[in-house]
């Protein structure tokens, strides 16, 4: 069963779609162990969707589904430019703090916490979609990312 909401570009929808997703884990008996992540991973992408596709008042839709033995996860940002996470550049943690530039950190986590990320964008529709995988038994998504789409980009 598929669980779906669209959400304001508001830092204010981050305890909703906490919520959305507890429902969606209590009702299709997703493992709960997996609940931190996802909810780190919804809400490192989603911040980063308000905070840098400022051209657009358009809400982010969310889509849960439970898979064998964990959960997958969509989120679909409209009337924006392409941002591809598989393609940023990963954080070099190995430097000293003062010659670390900001930025990029969360990315950088939960690609090493989930199995897989994937990006896609359509440049027709304007529409950016990332949908990423959480399971138990899972790999990290670091060694695992892929981009579908016609056209990808970074910032």
């Amino acid at each position: 069963m598929t669980t779906s909401a669209a959400f304001k570009r508001s830092f204010d929808s981050i305890p909703r779609i906490f919520a959305l997703t507890a429902e969606a884990f209590a009702r299709d008996g997703i493992d709960p162990r997996l609940l931190h992540t996802v909810d780190l991973a919804l809400e490192e992408l989603f911040t980063n969707m308000v905070k840098y596709s400022t051209t657009t008042d358009a809400a982010v839709q969310v889509e849960i589904v439970a898979i064998e033995d964990g959960v997958e996860v969509t989120l679909t940002d409209y009337d924006v430019e392409p941002f591809d996470v598989t393609q940023a550049p990963d954080v070099d943690i190995t430097l000293p703090i003062e010659q670390r530039r900001p930025g990029g950190l969360g990315l950088h986590l939960i690609r090493r916490l989930l199995d897989s990320i994937e990006y896609d964008y359509s440049k027709e529709k304007r529409r950016s979609r990332i949908t990423f995988r959480k399971t138990q038994s899972g790999s990290p998504a670091s060694r695992r990312v892929a981009n579908k789409g016609e056209e990808n980009a970074c910032d």
